[in-house]
């Protein structure tokens, strides 16, 4: 798209591809002088590609962040999908972006048909669209072509460019307001949900989203469509299936997750490069040193590659057996092995490396930095305390 700021000069424009990212997006804006808004203070002067039905939004005001949101919506319907929401853009003579919007949660509602040849289909597609879901026993019992010819023979169908549309007589849904964006995660393999809430009951609730690891650039944005400036008025609501118990709870209950949301966001980014093995290694860690703030979760995140951790790992025997054989450290004639004192050597490491055996194995920190080294040190000291009680 190319756009403008609505009372610019003509030359002074930014072309941009939506979806962009966060960053390039806030970049082209600023430098044609739009800022964070839900002002529809953006003119569109062309469309470029040949996606016909969006032609509608040249020469119309819209908001940037509504277009990007709309542009990821229709980055992630299918083939099938995306013709429906052409044919009814065509059918409906939608020409805004919210418009726009709702009809990417309300396809439901709309059925194409393309080919006339294959009754079946047509009946079978048509129902499946209404019903959302059958079972193997309803696709079993159901008569999918009659479905297709008392379709066809009522003649209700619209003629679009993109085939003749037809109403399923689903109920169609507003669940965008203009303002505040319908949950829905882009990527869709988030670290974690954060739900923004203002308001109450009486006034009207506002929710948005956050789905971390973010850019501080889209936690201006949603704070701005609920109209506040900072976090802290908001009811939060965390959801990070990602993340242990332990986790969780210093997040959401020993600490204020509105005072923590930087912490949080960044610990998210972390977990970004953790595999399934990592984040278990990382949840064992957590439950060892165990971290007071969310301060210290991440110190723990930030410095996780110089911890060691061996899952499976639970006596002196095992460490030593893995250390001399498994870990690849040296260079063994298997017939030895008989002779060799595993447990004392796995004593010997232990004590030399102050490694602890946990639930998920052996851990060791090998590292040195002070905030990890002061913390397990805390940890240290807890236990000898309790110890001594």
């Amino acid at each position: 798209m190319t756009l403008r700021r609505y009372d610019a000069p003509s030359y002074r424009t930014a072309v941009i591809a939506f979806p962009a990212s966060e960053p390039d997006l806030e970049k082209l804006l600023d430098e044609i002088g739009v800022g964070i808004t839900i002002e529809k203070n953006c003119l569109v002067d062309k469309i470029s590609g040949d996606e016909r039905a969006l032609q509608g939004l040249v020469d119309q005001y819209i908001n940037a962040d509504e277009m990007q949101y709309l542009a990821k919506r229709l980055d992630s319907l299918d083939k099938s999908e995306m013709q429906t929401f052409r044919a009814a853009v065509h059918a409906e003579q939608l020409i805004t972006v919210k418009d726009m919007i709702n009809l990417t949660f309300n396809l439901h509602a709309y059925t194409v048909v393309i080919d006339f040849s294959d009754i079946t289909r047509i009946g079978k597609n048509y129902e499946l669209n209404r019903q959302l879901v059958m079972n193997t026993r309803q696709m079993e019992q159901t008569d999918f072509a009659e479905i297709g010819r008392r379709l066809i023979s009522d003649q209700k169908g619209v003629v679009t460019p993109y085939g003749v549309l037809y109403s399923t007589g689903n109920e169609k849904q507003e669940l965008y307001n203009g303002e505040q964006f319908p949950e829905y995660s882009y990527r869709g393999e988030d670290v974690a949900t954060v739900r923004l809430e203002v308001g109450d009951y009486q006034s009207g609730v506002k929710y948005e989203y956050l789905y971390l690891p973010c850019w501080e650039v889209e936690i201006r944005k949603a704070l701005c469509r609920l109209g506040v400036e900072t976090i802290q008025p908001c009811v939060t609501t965390l959801d990070c299936h990602a993340m242990s118990e332990e986790v969780y709870r210093i997040f959401t209950e020993d600490y204020p997750l509105s005072e923590h949301m930087d912490t949080l966001n960044n610990l998210a980014r972390s977990y970004t490069g953790f595999d399934d093995q990592g984040r278990d290694a990382f949840h064992a860690i957590v439950k060892m040193a165990q971290p007071k703030t969310p301060e210290d979760v991440a110190v723990l995140a930030d410095n996780f590659y110089e911890f060691t951790a061996v899952p499976g790992l639970k006596t002196p025997t095992e460490y030593g057996r893995y250390m001399i054989i498994e870990s690849g450290h040296y260079d063994l004639d298997e017939n030895l092995e008989e002779y060799i004192d595993f447990k004392g050597y796995g004593e010997h490491r232990i004590q030399m490396e102050n490694g602890r055996f946990t639930d998920y194995g052996y851990i060791v920190y090998r590292g040195s930095t002070p905030a990890v080294e002061e913390l397990l040190c805390q940890n240290d000291r807890q236990n000898i305390k309790m110890g001594g009680m």
